[in-house]
């Protein structure tokens, strides 16, 4: 019998760990919540991330998928079904199947949360040409949401406190029973699936709660900022480069020193910059020097890059003093992170 996809997961995880490797490579975090995340997963929980907006949910999303072994699948085939069961409507009355692999890095199907959201974008709907051709009540004609489609691969939802609550909802039989029940027609679609989800934390506009019957299908952990080491790694591993142009250690720190200043006045700005911030100071810095013919980023082209990008990025608190001076706050950001 096919092991699930929670006992391939946890295989996975286990004997990386057996060999004193980091199933979580990439994904730069403090040791307590790495350990966290690591141990719902092999209980085979569903996992939910809160977090401000470019603290790496998504890549830590991919990086859980990556850890799973390759599949075999039917060719064709829109639910995903193993080749030993083929049980869905496209496979059913057929005599032969031709089977396909599919890489573990590719067992993933991204939801991205919004108001807009209906429960037919997750759930699936008829197909009105392939209904008047098949007759409404056959399961040929039912098109396969993003929940079927993630049957044994990870289900990524992104922003999931974005979806309105009566879509929410439609998760929980999925999460509870592993299976989607199709209304109007006669048959249940298998769901063997691991949730990833995200959430913002409440004060970002065009947020909802998770209702209180889907959030007590997850394990939620908290994601924070990389500490300061962490996020220059990250500029080194995730950053674009300019291959005519070096950056010193000392301006990849200030660039993320910036960042940092920033993050150190919550009274002052309302949403603080996110490593995509320190991200768009280092390759803009690369693109300045580049435009001035210069071959190495000095401090003038990351100030120059930092006041830019923060300009676009910054939103100031209406309680601080520098609600109508944005250009003072940002030069005082500078000067802090020169002090680092």
């Amino acid at each position: 019998m096919a092991k699930s996809l929670r006992e391939e997961l946890r295989q996975a995880i286990l004997d990386r760990v057996a060999k004193k490797e980091n199933p979580l490579e990439g994904f730069y975090c403090d040791e307590q919540t790495r350990e966290a995340i690591l141990a719902v997963l092999v209980a085979g929980r569903h996992l939910l991330l809160e977090g401000p907006p470019g603290t790496g949910k998504t890549t830590l999303a991919r990086i859980i998928s990556a850890l799973l072994p390759a599949m075999d699948t039917i060719a064709d085939c829109r639910y995903n079904c193993y080749p030993e069961d083929p049980s869905c409507p496209d496979c059913r009355g057929k005599k032969s199947h031709k089977k396909v692999k599919t890489p573990g890095s590719k067992r993933f199907v991204r939801i991205q949360g919004s108001p807009e959201m209906m429960p037919e974008d997750l759930m699936g709907d008829l197909d009105p040409v392939m209904a008047m051709r098949l007759g409404i009540q056959d399961p040929r004609a039912f098109t396969p949401g993003k929940i079927q489609k993630a049957h044994r691969k990870i289900l990524f939802i992104d922003e999931l406190n974005r979806v309105p609550q009566r879509t929410q909802n439609t998760l929980v039989q999925v999460l509870e029973e592993g299976i989607t029940t199709i209304a109007g027609f006669d048959f249940t679609s298998q769901v063997d699936t691991l949730v990833v989800a995200t959430e913002n934390p409440e004060e970002f506009a065009g947020v909802e709660r998770v209702s209180e019957t889907l959030s007590d299908r997850f394990e939620e952990i908290r994601i924070s900022y990389p500490d300061f080491e962490d996020e220059v790694t990250i500029l080194k591993q995730y950053g674009k480069t300019l291959d005519a142009v070096s950056v010193p250690e000392d301006m990849l720190h200030r660039a993320v020193a910036i960042s940092n200043a920033a993050r150190a006045m919550p009274e002052e700005i309302e949403r603080l910059p996110s490593v995509r911030t320190s991200l768009s100071i280092y390759e803009q810095a690369q693109s300045l020097a580049r435009l001035k013919n210069v071959k190495q980023v000095k401090a003038e082209h990351v100030e120059k890059a930092a006041r830019r990008v923060l300009q676009g990025r910054l939103v100031v608190s209406a309680e601080s003093r520098y609600y109508d001076k944005q250009d003072l706050l940002i030069e005082k950001v500078i000067e802090q992170a020169k002090k680092k």
